[in-house]
C-alpha cells in the first residue's frame, strides 16, 4: 500500500447563490423526510430486517430508476459494488443473526452513499485507483455535509404551473400544519364534548403522538445528509484533476520522517521477533502438530489444551494488527530514496507478521478441533484470514509498485465479509458441533449453547433430537437429560410469537419444523411426547 494518498480532500466547486430545482428534486426531498421517520422507526435495522429491506430498497429504487435515469455511468467497480450490496440484502433476509444484519445494512447505506456518488461522475481517477480512500472520504463525508441544508430549498415548489408544481405547494401546506395542528388538537382534547365527537369521526388510535413527532423532527438530519448527497454528486461540478493533484501533494508534504530514523524504530522490533521466536520455537509451534507442549517433552505443561490455546493468542494477533500500523506508516510518512532497502524493510516485517498469524491460527485450530466451533472463534479465525490476505497484498506491492493495492484490499475486505455472513454463521456453527457430538469427536454438546445461536441452530437441534431414536446409526446420541433439554429449549422457542417484520427465511422455516415436530407451547410439548 505504497504511496497511499491523503484523505482530507475539499470539495472545490462554485456555488449557486439561488439554486434551481426540478419538481423530481422537490418530491425526492419530500419522500427524504418520510424516509427519515422511518429510517428511525426501523432503527435498529437488524431488528426488523424485512421492514428495513423494504425501506433501502425504495432508496435505492427511487435513486437509481428515476432520479439517476440516463445519467449514471456504472463501470465494472460499481457494478461489482451494486452486487455485493444486493447479497448483503440477501443475507440479512435469510439469517437470524442481529450482528450480521447489522453489518449488513451498514454495509447497505455506505455503498448507497459510494454509489450516488461514484455513478455521477465524481471519482478522482476512476473507481480502480489510489485515490479509492480519498473518494470514499468525500463520498460519505464531504459531499453530503458540503449541501447539508439544501434540503429545505428543495422543498419549497419551483416557480412555474402544472399539476406537479400544485402538489408540492400542497405538500408544503401540509407539511407547516402538522406541528400547530398537533398543539390545538392536544389543548382541544381536554373538552369532553371534542373528543366525543372526534372519536366518532376517526376511528384509529395512535400509540404515542409525540413519539411520532420525535421520530418525525430526527429524520430531518437523515433527509439533509442524503439530499445534500444528491445534490453535491449530481449538481455540484467539483475540478477533480485539481482536487488529485492537491491530495497527491499533501501525501508526498507528508513523507517526514528520514529513511534511517525508520530503520532505527523497526530494526529493534524485528530483533524482539527473532529473539521472541527462537527462545518459544517449540512451545508456540506446537499447535501446528495439534499436541501440547508437554507431549513434544514440556512434562510440566498441565494445564490443557484451553490454557494453551488462550495464552499468547490475543497477543499474537494484537501484534500483528501492531505491524499492519508500522507498515502503512512506512509506506506514507518516510521520504523517498533509497526505495529497495525500505521495500525491503516491509518484506521483512510481512514475513515476521505471516509467521505470527500462522503460529495464531495454529493454536486456534487447536482449541476449535477439542472444543467445538463458537463465534468469537469463527470471527476470530476470519479476522486473522483477513490480516493475512492484506499483508500478502502488501507484500506484492513491495514487488509491483504500480499493483493497486488499496482498492484490492477493500474488495477483499467485503468479499470475506460476504463469504462470512451468506451461509449464516450460526448455522454452520451448529451443523459443525452437532456433527462432531454425533460422530464421537466430540464427548460432550452444551444444549443451552445451541439454543443461543437462536433460529438458524433450530434444524441441527431437531437434528440432534431425532438421532436419539436411533442409537445406533452415530457413535454419541444424547441421553435422556439432554433430550428433555432439547424438548423444553425447542417448546419455548416454538412458543415465540415473532412480528412479521422481524420475521427472516431462516426463522420461518424453525417455526415450520417445529410444528411440524410436534413442538408448541411447554405443557403442549410435554403432552405430545
Amino acid at each position: 500500500m505504497d504511496d497511499a494518498p491523503s484523505l482530507s480532500p475539499v470539495l472545490d466547486e462554485s456555488k449557486p447563490s439561488r439554486p434551481q430545482f426540478r419538481a423530481i428534486d422537490s418530491l425526492f426531498a419530500w419522500l427524504l423526510l418520510l424516509f427519515g421517520y422511518f429510517f428511525w422507526r426501523v432503527f435498529p435495522m437488524s431488528e426488523k430486517p424485512l421492514a428495513a429491506a423494504l425501506l433501502t430498497l425504495s432508496i435505492y429504487a427511487f435513486t437509481f430508476l428515476i432520479l439517476l435515469r440516463g445519467r449514471c455511468r456504472f463501470t465494472t467497480v460499481t457494478w461489482l459494488v451494486l452486487f455485493s450490496a444486493a447479497l448483503a440484502l440477501v443475507s440479512a433476509l435469510i439469517w437470524d443473526n442481529e450482528f450480521h444484519a447489522f453489518l449488513c445494512f451498514a454495509y447497505l447505506i455506505a455503498a448507497y452513499a459510494y454509489l450516488v456518488f461514484a455513478v455521477s461522475g465524481n471519482t478522482l481517477e476512476g473507481a480502480w485507483s489510489d485515490l479509492i480512500g480519498a473518494d470514499l472520504l468525500r463520498a460519505w463525508v464531504v459531499f453530503p455535509f458540503s449541501r447539508f441544508g439544501r434540503l429545505f430549498a428543495a422543498l419549497v415548489p419551483p416557480k412555474g404551473k402544472g399539476v406537479g408544481r400544485t402538489a408540492l405547494k400542497v405538500l408544503l401546506g401540509l407539511f407547516l400544519a402538522v406541528i400547530p395542528t398537533y398543539i390545538a388538537f392536544g389543548l382541544l382534547s381536554n373538552d369532553a364534548a371534542f373528543t366525543e365527537l372526534t372519536e366518532k369521526l376517526f376511528r384509529f388510535e395512535v400509540e404515542d403522538p409525540g413519539k411520532h413527532l420525535a421520530l418525525f423532527l430526527g429524520g430531518i438530519p437523515v433527509a439533509m445528509y442524503v439530499f445534500g448527497l444528491y445534490h453535491a454528486s449530481v449538481l455540484g461540478r467539483p475540478n477533480k484533476e485539481l482536487e488529485a493533484e492537491r491530495i497527491r501533494v499533501r501525501a508526498e508534504h507528508r513523507r517526514i520522517l528520514p529513511l534511517l530514523s525508520a530503520c532505527t524504530a523497526v530494526i529493534p522490533l524485528l530483533a524482539v521477533y527473532v529473539i521472541y521466536f527462537v527462545s518459544q520455537l517449540d512451545y508456540f509451534t506446537s499447535g501446528f502438530a495439534l499436541r501440547l507442549p508437554y507431549e513434544l517433552g514440556y512434562s510440566d505443561f498441565t494445564t490443557g489444551y484451553a490454557d494453551y490455546a488462550r495464552e499468547g493468542f490475543f497477543e499474537l494477533c494484537a501484534v500483528a494488527f501492531l505491524n499492519f500500523l508500522v507498515l502503512l506508516a512506512l509506506s506514507r510518512y518516510v521520504r523517498r530514496g533509497f526505495e529497495r532497502f525500505r521495500r525491503a524493510l516491509c518484506v521483512v516485517l510481512a514475513l515476521f507478521t505471516l509467521v505470527l498469524l500462522a503460529t495464531a491460527v495454529s493454536k486456534l485450530w487447536l482449541y476449535v478441533t477439542r472444543f467445538g466451533l463458537t463465534p468469537d472463534r469463527l470471527h476470530a479465525a476470519w479476522f486473522m484470514l483477513l490480516l493475512t490476505l492484506l499483508f500478502i497484498l502488501v507484500l506484492i506491492k513491495q514487488f509491483s509498485p504500480d499493483f493497486k493495492a488499496l482498492p484490492l484490499a477493500l474488495g477483499v475486505t467485503v468479499a470475506l465479509f460476504l463469504l462470512l455472513a451468506l451461509p449464516g454463521s450460526n448455522r454452520v456453527i451448529a451443523k459443525y458441533n452437532v456433527d462432531r457430538y454425533l460422530d464421537g469427536r466430540a464427548e460432550h454438546i452444551d444444549i443451552d449453547y445451541l439454543d443461543d445461536l437462536g433460529y438458524d441452530a433450530v434444524p441441527d437441534m431437531l437434528r440432534l433430537r431425532a438421532s436419539a431414536d436411533q442409537p445406533e446409526a452415530y457413535r454419541h446420541t444424547p441421553d435422556a437429560d439432554k433430550c428433555e433439554e432439547l424438548d423444553r429449549h425447542l417448546a419455548r422457542r416454538a412458543g415465540y410469537e415473532q412480528s412479521f417484520w422481524k420475521g427472516t427465511l431462516s426463522s420461518r422455516r424453525a417455526e415450520r419444523l417445529l410444528r411440524e415436530a410436534g413442538y408448541g407451547s411447554e405443557e403442549e410439548t410435554q403432552t405430545t411426547r
